[in-house]
């Protein structure tokens, strides 16, 4: 399990670098056109974003498995080892539910709204909310990988 895990979220990362890639890309062309040719894209402008949003959200999986992302546990830091574990439990439920609602909230707005097309680029919503989607499904399913590892630890291991 832990190996598929690990393939989904090399996956991942390689998707979100294309991402960056073209993000930087995208940014730098548009440097030149409006400091050389003095002259604006919208379409480029439209792709930076898509570009960035789906960076954002197509991290959050790597950053949450490797336990690399953002985390604040000043309280956490000073609970006993079981505390620790328990917390960590819940809170990654929490996460869980969190990114299920997100999940909900994406489907809702897509029942009315997957053929809208953005702009710039005419690409539908569907997919320009997919990376977000990917994200937010991967976020799920490290939560629960991460719940159940905090669930089955050996006493005194957090």
């Amino acid at each position: 399990m832990n190996n598929l895990i690990r393939k989904g979220i090399r996956f991942y990362q390689a998707v979100a670098i294309v991402f960056l890639l073209v993000l930087f890309s995208s940014v730098f062309i548009q440097i030149i056109m409006r400091n050389i040719f003095n002259a604006g894209s919208i379409q480029l402008e439209e792709l930076a974003r898509f570009s960035l949003v789906s960076l954002v959200f197509l991290m959050i999986p790597p950053l949450t498995f490797t336990q690399k992302h953002i985390i604040v546990d000043i309280v956490v830091m000073y609970l006993p080892v079981k505390a620790k574990r328990w917390v960590s439990f819940f809170t990654d439920l929490l996460i869980m539910a969190f990114g299920l609602y997100g999940l909900f909230a994406i489907a809702t707005i897509m029942e009315f709204n997957w053929n809208v097309r953005t702009p710039a680029l005419a690409m539908p919503n569907a997919i320009f909310y997919l990376p977000i989607t990917l994200g937010i499904v991967g976020m799920v399913i490290c939560s629960v990988v991460s719940a159940v590892q905090h669930l089955l630890a050996k006493e005194g291991q957090a």
